[in-house]
């Protein structure tokens, strides 16, 4: 049995990770959320293939992949693979050499990494969501990129995308920065009049950072992700960031269903 783990927020890299489940054409692929399984990512296992499929954040992966990499037990796994989800040019970087630093620290190997461009939804700085033709041409161009990927995974090939910003962007980009401040960004989202506490927010948070009080949304704790997903799947787009959302237009991946982006945990 073979496993492709992902983290994703809008849907991008469900698609991914379910489209080279399917592409592999292996018997048995489990695609997995690593959001979910993350209470339990000390007791795993995985074996046969095992991948990661996951964004780029400030050029470098998310705190919630880096925690799970860091707890799971990849010594049954016979091939390792992660792929990368980014946006902007330089934002393929990163991720391929933390990634393989996190699992030389287990004595276990990455054969494999590569990085795919996706939709944007990283809309806290100063651009927006692409257009829907935009949008479309870029699903297209996404859906034969994993289709090469997914070949070098059957064949097990030892394969990893080069980046000349591989190693700079992470520090161009403020990842450090981010890694330190990402957990406290919770309190920075708020909610306006269009808010009739539907809980979607509630559903979809990968850390179970947010809760209903009194029928309203609140942030609580430390642990938020900065991923967006709050506000990016409101039904009422009645989610911000500060003042850098207003007006700008929200996200989801058409290929994807809500109900396969909410968040319950494992027991």
């Amino acid at each position: 049995m073979s496993t492709i783990f992902y983290f994703t927020s809008t849907g991008n890299c469900l698609k991914i990770a379910k489209d080279i489940s399917r592409d592999i054409n292996i018997p048995s692929c489990n695609v997995t959320s690593i959001a979910k399984s993350l209470p339990i990512a000390s007791l795993l296992k995985p074996t046969g293939i095992v991948g990661f499929v996951f964004p780029v954040y400030y050029a470098g992966m998310p705190l919630i992949v880096k925690d799970f990499l860091e707890q799971i037990d990849l010594t049954n796994a016979n091939y390792t693979f992660v792929v990368a989800a980014y946006a902007k040019t330089t934002g393929n970087a990163g991720c391929l050499h933390q990634t393989k630093a996190i699992l030389s620290q287990k004595n276990v190997k990455l054969n494999s990494g590569f990085y795919i461009k996706t939709v944007d939804n990283f809309i806290l700085w100063t651009w927006d969501v692409p257009s829907m033709e935009k949008q479309q041409k870029m699903h297209i161009k996404a859906g034969s990129r994993t289709k090469r990927i997914s070949n070098s995974i059957t064949d097990k090939a030892a394969h990893f995308d080069h980046s000349p910003t591989e190693y700079i962007a992470p520090l161009l980009y403020g990842y450090g920065h981010f890694i330190k401040n990402a957990r406290a960004s919770g309190k920075y989202f708020h909610i306006g009049v269009k808010c009739n506490g539907c809980g979607t927010c509630v559903k979809v948070c990968p850390t179970n950072n947010i809760k209903l009080d009194n029928g309203k949304p609140k942030w609580y704790g430390n642990q938020c992700e900065r991923c967006l997903a709050c506000l990016h799947l409101c039904p009422n787009k009645a989610i911000n960031y500060r003042n850098a959302t207003k007006n700008k237009g929200r996200y989801k991946n058409p290929f994807i269903k809500l109900e396969e982006l909410y968040n319950e945990t494992c027991d």
